[in-house]
C-alpha cells in the first residue's frame, strides 16, 4: 500500500473544459482553491492538441491565441493545485486540428471514400478557424506533432497524469490507411467502411496510441496515461464506424481508462438514456482482477446542445452517485471554471456527491464486488436489456465480456445469464457446460436457429426446430411444473410479442411456460370486444423450458425477453425474470424490499459487506428527489462470519437489525439519494 501509485488510491476528478474566449478571467488560485472546496482531488484541464494552453514550440500546435502575454498560465495552474494537494492531469485531443494545417499537410487528415476531409464545426457562426478529423496513422498524431507536444509538455511542466481524449481512429480511406489494411488482411480495403474487418478501427487506435503511451513512459515512467474507452459500438457523425473496444487492449497501452455517461435529456423525453447507463458503464469498464476501478464521467448538462446549463438537480445526483455505488471513481465534466459556470446548481451538486464520497472511501478501500449473477457481455441491445432488468430486480451481477470467457472466473457465480446473441460467442457453450456440469445454474436466451440446433443438446431440446413469424396480441402462460414462475402475479398468464423458436422439449426437459397463439389480427384487437374470446387458450408450444445438466440446470427462452423489456417495460416481464432468477438459484444472497426505482449493488472487504442504494424513483427526467421508505433488506453473511455492527455510511440514520444464522435482516428507514450500508464482521 505504501509504494503504491497516486492514482491508485482514492480519487474525486474534476474535468473543467476551458473556453478559450475565457483564458485571460482564470485566476489560478481562486480556482484551485474553489476546486478543493467541491472536495476534489484531482483536476483535469486542457492542455494541448486542439489548442495548446502554454507556448509550445511545436511546429503546427496550433497556440490558444488568448493566453496572457507576461506569465504562463500552465505553470501558475499546476503550483496553485499543488498547493492543495490536487493532481493535475493534462487534457490532450489529436483527433482534429485547423484547416491552415489542412492546407499545408493535407496528408495528415482523415478522408472520406471520395476523399473529402471530416470537416468539424463549419457552420459555426463567429471569427473560428475550420477544424478537421485527422488520421490516426498520419504524422500530426504520431512522431510529427503529438509525440514533440507530449515531450514538451512532460519535460517543462509538472503535471500528474495524461487523459487523452476522443483516440478513436476514424474511418478512413486515405492511401496510408488503405495500404496498411492490406498490410494487416492481405485483401484491398472495402469502398464501405461496414464492412471492414472488425479489428481494424482498433487495431488503428491501438498503434497510434501505443506510440503516444511509449512517448510518455521514456519521457517520465511515473506519469499516468489515461485514456477513453467507449463500451459500446454506433455510427458517429464526427468519426464515422466506432466500434466497441477490448478492453483489455486498451490497457496494454494505458494505464486507467474512462467510460462516459451522457444523459441526453435533449433528445426528448423518448429518447432518454436508460437508467442503469452509468451501472453498466462501470461494470463494462472493470476488468476481472478488478485491481483498477474505471473512471465514470458525468456531464453536467443535459446534452452538448445545452452545454452551458445543468442537468435537473434530482436527476443528475443519483447520476453521479451510480458511479461510486458501482465501484467507479467519478469524474465531473463541466464547460468552464467555477467563475463562468454562471448555474451555480451544477457546482453544488458536484460538491454534494463529492462529499458523500469522502464518507463512503475509507470502507470501500480494496472492496470487491460480492455479485451473485454473471451476465455475458457484448454491447448488444439484448444484454442491454439484460441489464437493465436485473438492477430493477435489485440483483447483484457482474458481467463477462464476450472476448474473454473465463471457466474459472464463471465458477465464483451461482447463475450465470446468457442473452440472446451470446450462445454464437467462441467458447461460451463450451464454457457454460462445464459451468452447469460441475453444478452451475445457466438461463440462456436464444432465438437463433443455427445456435439452437448446434446447442440443442445444452438447451434440453430436440434437434429439429422451425423459426415462426412476429406474433401480437398473443400470451407467456404458466404450466403447473412452472407455477413457482407466476409468484406475485395473480394470473395465470403475461403479454407476449415476437417471434418464436418453435422447439420440441427432449424427455428430461420441464415446459415452464408455453405460448397462446394470437387471439385476433393487430388491427382488430379491439373491435368489436364482443369477439375477443381467446380460440386457443392454451398449446404445447414452450417458452420456458428447464432441464438438469450434470450437476447443474439449464433454462432455455426460445424468444427475445430481452425485447419486451427494452420496448414495453412492463412489471410482469421484470417480475418473470425475478421469478426465474429465485427458481434457480432458490434464495439470493441479497434480498431487497423496496420499488425497482432503487439500485442495489454489493461489495466486501476482509472486515465488512458493503450495501450501496441509489435511489432514481419518478418519471424521468426526474423533477423531484421522492425518498423511498422503510426498505427491508436480508443478506447472506459469508461462512463464519457474525455481526459485530450494522452502519449507515452515507445518509448517516439510525439502523434496526438483527442477525439469524447466516442472514442479517435490516431495516432501513429511507434512502433519498444514496446510502451505503456497512456490515461489519465481529
Amino acid at each position: 500500500m505504501e509504494n503504491r501509485q497516486w492514482w491508485q488510491g482514492p480519487m474525486r476528478v474534476m474535468q473543467y473544459n476551458l473556453q478559450v474566449r475565457d483564458t485571460g478571467g482564470m485566476d489560478a488560485e481562486k480556482i484551485a482553491r474553489e476546486t478543493e472546496e467541491l472536495a476534489c482531488n484531482v483536476v483535469v484541464m486542457n492542455v494541448g492538441g486542439i489548442y495548446a494552453w502554454y507556448p509550445s514550440k511545436v511546429k503546427y500546435h496550433h497556440i490558444n491565441e488568448f493566453l496572457p502575454k507576461d506569465r504562463d498560465l500552465l505553470t501558475d495552474l499546476i503550483e496553485a493545485f499543488h498547493k492543495r494537494n490536487i493532481k493535475f492531469v493534462a487534457r490532450f485531443d489529436f483527433s482534429i486540428t485547423d484547416d491552415t494545417t489542412y492546407l499545408e499537410k493535407p496528408w495528415w487528415f482523415a478522408r472520406h471514400k471520395d476523399k473529402s476531409p471530416y470537416y468539424r464545426g463549419e457552420k459555426r457562426m463567429g471569427e473560428w478557424s475550420l477544424y478537421l478529423n485527422t488520421c490516426a496513422n498520419s504524422g500530426y498524431r504520431n512522431e510529427e506533432v503529438a509525440v514533440p507536444a507530449l515531450q514538451e509538455v512532460l519535460n517543462n511542466y509538472d503535471i500528474d497524469g495524461i487523459f487523452l481524449n476522443a483516440p478513436m481512429a476514424s474511418a478512413c480511406f486515405c492511401e496510408r490507411c488503405q495500404e496498411k489494411y492490406e498490410e494487416t488482411y492481405g485483401k484491398p480495403m472495402p469502398d464501405n467502411e461496414l464492412e471492414f474487418e472488425d479489428s481494424w478501427l482498433s487495431k488503428c487506435t491501438k498503434d497510434n496510441i501505443g506510440v503516444m503511451y511509449k512517448t510518455i513512459k521514456e519521457t517520465r515512467q511515473e506519469v499516468p496515461l489515461i485514456l477513453y474507452y467507449i463500451p459500446y459500438g454506433g455510427q458517429s457523425k464526427s468519426f464515422g464506424r466506432i466500434d466497441r473496444d477490448s478492453i483489455y487492449e486498451r490497457y496494454e497501452t494505458a494505464d486507467l481508462i474512462c467510460t462516459e455517461s451522457q444523459d441526453v435529456l435533449s433528445r426528448g423525453v423518448g429518447n432518454i438514456p436508460e437508467t442503469i447507463h452509468p451501472i453498466v458503464a462501470m461494470k463494462a469498464g472493470q476488468r476481472d482482477d478488478e485491481e483498477l476501478r474505471p473512471f465514470g464521467i458525468i456531464h453536467s448538462c443535459p446534452g452538448m446542445d445545452w452545454r452551458h446549463v445543468g442537468l435537473p438537480i434530482a436527476e443528475y445526483l443519483p447520476w453521479m452517485c451510480q458511479v461510486p455505488a458501482s465501484g467507479g471513481v467519478l469524474w465531473h465534466s463541466v464547460t468552464g471554471y467555477p467563475d463562468t459556470i454562471t448555474d451555480k446548481r451544477i457546482l453544488k451538486a458536484a460538491g454534494q456527491v463529492d462529499h458523500m464520497i469522502l464518507k463512503a472511501e475509507p470502507d470501500m478501500e480494496g472492496a470487491k464486488s460480492r455479485a451473485e449473477v454473471l451476465l455475458c457481455w457484448d454491447g448488444s441491445e439484448a444484454s442491454r436489456g439484460w441489464a437493465e432488468v436485473l438492477v430493477k430486480n435489485h440483483v447483484s451481477f457482474d458481467l463477462m465480456q464476450d472476448y474473454r470467457i473465463n471457466r474459472d472466473r464463471m465458477n465464483k457465480y451461482r447463475l450465470v445469464i446468457v442473452p440472446d446473441g451470446l450462445l454464437k460467442t467462441d467458447g461460451i457453450a463450451e464454457a457454460v457446460n462445464s459451468y452447469a456440469d460441475k453444478g452451475g445454474k445457466v438461463l440462456i436466451e436464444n432465438t437463433s436457429y443455427d445456435e439452437t440446433a448446434a446447442n440443442h443438446k445444452l438447451l434440453g431440446i430436440l434437434p429439429e426446430i422451425r423459426i415462426g413469424e412476429y406474433l401480437a396480441a398473443s400470451y407467456l402462460q404458466f404450466t403447473e411444473a412452472g407455477k413457482s414462475l407466476k409468484k406475485f402475479m395473480e394470473t395465470d398468464k403475461i403479454p407476449y410479442r415476437g417471434a418464436v423458436t418453435y422447439c420440441f422439449p427432449d424427455k428430461d426437459s420441464q415446459v415452464l411456460a408455453t405460448l397462446v397463439p394470437p387471439f385476433a389480427p393487430l388491427e382488430v384487437v379491439g373491435a368489436p370486444p364482443e369477439r375477443a374470446s381467446i380460440p386457443v387458450t392454451n398449446t404445447k408450444i414452450p417458452l420456458v423450458l428447464k432441464h438438469n445438466l450434470g450437476k447443474g440446470q439449464v433454462v432455455y427462452l426460445p424468444f427475445a425477453l430481452n425485447h419486451l423489456i427494452w420496448e414495453f417495460k412492463l412489471s410482469d416481464h421484470y417480475q418473470l425474470v425475478g421469478n426465474l432468477i429465485d427458481d434457480l438459484i432458490v434464495r439470493r444472497e441479497l434480498e431487497v424490499k423496496a420499488p425497482r426505482s432503487l439500485q442495489a449493488t454489493m461489495y466486501e472487504t476482509d472486515q465488512h459487506l458493503l450495501l450501496h442504494f441509489v435511489n432514481e424513483t419518478g418519471q424521468r427526467p426526474l423533477m423531484d428527489t421522492v425518498p423511498v421508505h422503510n426498505i427491508e433488506i436480508t443478506v447472506k453473511l459469508p461462512e463464519t462470519r457474525n455481526v459485530k455492527t450494522v452502519r449507515s455510511v452515507i445518509e448517516e440514520q439510525e439502523l434496526e437489525y438483527r442477525q439469524e444464522g447466516d442472514r442479517v435482516m435490516i431495516k432501513l428507514h429511507q434512502v433519498e439519494i444514496w446510502e451505503m450500508i456497512a456490515i461489519d464482521f465481529a
